[in-house]
């Protein structure tokens, strides 16, 4: 099904924002465009060298005066940013819809997302930040405490612009005493420069907060800068350069979430009213561009044939096309952003791919199955003219396929392309789960728990969801993976640990010196 609506308009020209001010680049501009139209959603600088220094200069400028405020007041700052999230929620859901093409009610979702994680920085900054250890000696006290590491850096992606790069990094990296430089995705650029206004709002200090823009040559500019941390959220191939650009200096690590090849299980006992609704939010919500997206249904045998019925029928209800009927874009002298006059296109589930390259990743994948004998296709996906001003639309693709090490069962599709692929029993469901590089995200969907525990306990994954789909991130859990997915830093609520180290505060009471270990 298909939703024939669309459009917008634009009149933005966005500027850096370093050192508190919205400063004009001498950069060249490119274009944020609306992937269900093809308009401009506004300008964007291609930030200069020069310009990257200065941030990181003012930031580790910031840092000195930032990481001496009391922990507490840091994390005030984010008591106002909470307010002012849910004053702009439907302008920052609108903008989010536009430039990513995310459903109106995932992009509320989104914000709900980023506004819980600003309470939780809110709250953050008045709990503990270290342990109480028991000393062999009696003595002496010991501790374990947390320290910034200093200046963020922050490549974040366009899928999440709000809330993974501008909160889920970003709020406990300041509230841990840090500063930040955020670099969004030139894909979704428009989001960070509210995220931009909101932090400004709030009144973060000069050089605390930062945002430049680009593409990956100024995300490359800024992780060779002399930063002591890098959060990346992005691909598999650029994470592993970001890691390796990190291990030239003695002093930068990275936390990298990247991609995967998730998945649901259904088991033989699966109550399939759940799983159907699971299966489909999974592989469906931002027409499968979330990381977590789960492009494969793992499906015991005697169920398999219900499965694929009851799947099929659920897919050919979903409704793609434009999230968007109309928004106008306001700037005002100060040039800030409004959003007024918008209408949504309520009936819609998913929208279009981000651009032209995503999409023709998605059609060679497609064009693989369509031309392997052994599979069965059961809706084969091809590109849609949704709107009068095409935009990046494909419709689902879904087949069945006896497990095999092919491309498009094992490697990131990253669109609406799903394999259903039977198994035997819950030990080859695992076999089959773990057969790839990737390990984010499953659900298992069982009545059984001995099998949850199973799959919990033998499955490569960061998230494992029991009676649920591979999509239901929380702020206040850690959020990552394994193998090519992850690299052991999660984000969301473990940044908190990423963006800090940890030190031994010992601490000697008695008139003498006494040794542990029994050392003289």
């Amino acid at each position: 099904m298909i939703d024939v609506t669309g459009g917008s308009k634009a009149c933005f020209e966005a500027s850096n924002y370093i050192n508190r001010k919205f400063l004009k680049s001498e950069g060249e501009f490119f274009d944020n465009i609306n992937p269900s139209t093809k308009e401009s959603v506004g300008k964007f600088p291609q930030s200069t060298p020069t310009e990257v220094s200065l941030a990181y200069t003012g930031a580790r400028i910031a840092f000195e005066k930032w990481r001496k405020l009391s922990r507490v007041k840091r994390g005030d700052h984010f008591f106002k940013v909470a307010q002012i999230i849910e004053r702009r929620r439907e302008e920052l859901a609108v903008i989010i819809s536009a430039e990513t093409g995310k459903s109106y009610n995932e992009s509320i979702a989104e914000v709900n997302e980023a506004l819980h994680m600003a309470q939780y920085a809110f709250g953050s900054g008045r709990n503990p930040i270290g342990e109480v250890i028991a000393s062999e000696i009696s003595e002496k006290d010991s501790y374990m405490l947390r320290k910034p590491k200093g200046v963020i850096a922050i490549v974040s992606p366009f899928n999440f612009p709000v809330a993974i790069g501008a909160f889920w990094c970003a709020a406990p990296a300041l509230v841990e005493g840090n500063t930040v430089i955020l670099k969004p995705s030139e894909d979704a650029p428009m989001s960070s420069h509210m995220c931009a206004e909101i932090y400004h709002e709030a009144g973060f200090p000069r050089g605390v907060f930062n945002v430049v823009y680009g593409d990956g040559d100024v995300g490359n500019l800024l992780v060779r800068e002399e930063v002591d941390h890098i959060c990346f959220t992005g691909s598999a191939e650029v994470g592993q350069h970001v890691r390796k650009v990190a291990a030239e200096s003695w002093h930068k690590t990275t936390s990298c979430e990247m991609g995967s090849k998730s998945a649901v299980i259904i088991l033989d006992d699966a109550d399939l009213d759940l799983a159907i609704p699971a299966c489909i939010a999974s592989a469906f919500k931002l027409s499968g561009q979330r990381c977590v997206s789960a492009g494969r249904m793992i499906v015991h045998r005697e169920i398999f044939d219900e499965f694929v019925e009851r799947f099929s029928k659920a897919v050919g209800e979903v409704t793609f096309g434009s999230p968007l009927r109309n928004y106008d874009l306001f700037v005002d002298p100060l040039n800030r952003v409004s959003i007024r006059n918008f209408k949504v296109n309520e009936g819609v589930y998913y929208g279009p791919l981000i651009n032209q390259q995503a999409l023709d990743k998605v059609l060679k994948y497609n064009k693989m199955v369509f031309e392997d004998p052994e599979v069965s296709v059961l809706f084969k996906g091809e590109p849609t003219d949704v709107l009068e001003d095409k935009g990046y639309f494909i419709s689902p693709t879904i087949y069945t396929s006896e497990w095999r090490d092919v491309p498009f069962l094992k490697e990131e599709v990253f669109g609406p392309h799903v394999a259903i692929i039977p198994v035997d029993d819950t030990e080859q469901a695992i076999e089959v789960y773990n057969d790839t590089e990737y390990g984010l995200a499953l659900g298992v969907i069982t009545e059984d728990f001995k099998k949850a525990r199973l799959c919990r306990n033998e499955c490569d994954a960061g998230m494992i969801y029991w009676n649920g789909g591979s999509i239901a991130a929380e702020s206040h859990l850690a959020f990552g993976g394994v193998k090519k997915s992850g690299n052991g830093f999660p984000s969301a609520a473990r940044t908190f640990r990423a963006v800090t180290h940890e030190i031994s505060w010992t601490v000697n009471h008695a008139d003498s010196l006494e040794f542990p270990q029994g050392m003289k």
